[in-house]
């Protein structure tokens, strides 16, 4: 993973409601579709933070961007883009935007993993990313995927019991 230092920040996404987190440039696989080269599949907590605020969080994918909306009743399958936002847009697709103005010309300036599989990166810009375990049952937690190498390096990827 030490290839990732340097890196730009490409983009973040959501499928449902796992986080992408793509990073260095893109490239044209085998088929001709297009993908970052470094990617991290997100499936456990995490947030991005500067200046000790939490600029984006997991959680804001559950929750809509209205307060007035019963959280109960919300279906955070559908997603929005920044051309579709409406009050039942979720805090994630609705706040996404904003966010990228962050990232310009940020790159990755380290990373670490702890002991329980939490990953950080720390980006030029002083914005950390951080994931954390929220459980003490072995599953996957993310993974990252190198697009060049097609190399998958899985976080608990074995259930134990």
């Amino acid at each position: 993973m030490k290839r990732i230092i340097g890196s730009k920040f490409n983009k973040i996404y959501r499928c449902i409601d796992m986080l992408c987190l793509c990073l260095g440039e893109d490239i044209v696989d085998k088929e001709g579709n297009r993908h970052s080269q470094y990617a991290f599949h997100i499936q456990t907590s995490w947030r991005f933070i500067k200046d000790n605020n939490i600029l984006l969080g997991s959680r804001d994918i559950y929750l809509p961007q209205d307060e007035s909306l019963d959280d109960g009743y919300y279906d955070y399958n559908e997603q929005s883009n920044p051309d579709n936002v409406t009050n039942s847009s979720s805090i994630f697709d609705a706040n996404s935007h904003e966010f990228y103005k962050n990232f310009e010309n940020a790159k990755v300036k380290n990373y670490s993993i702890n002991a329980f599989g939490d990953l950080r990166i720390d980006f030029t810009n002083g914005i950390y990313f951080e994931t954390f375990t929220p459980s003490n049952r072995k599953c996957e937690e993310w993974r990252f995927i190198d697009s060049e190498d097609e190399e998958h390096f899985i976080v608990f990827d074995i259930y134990d019991k």
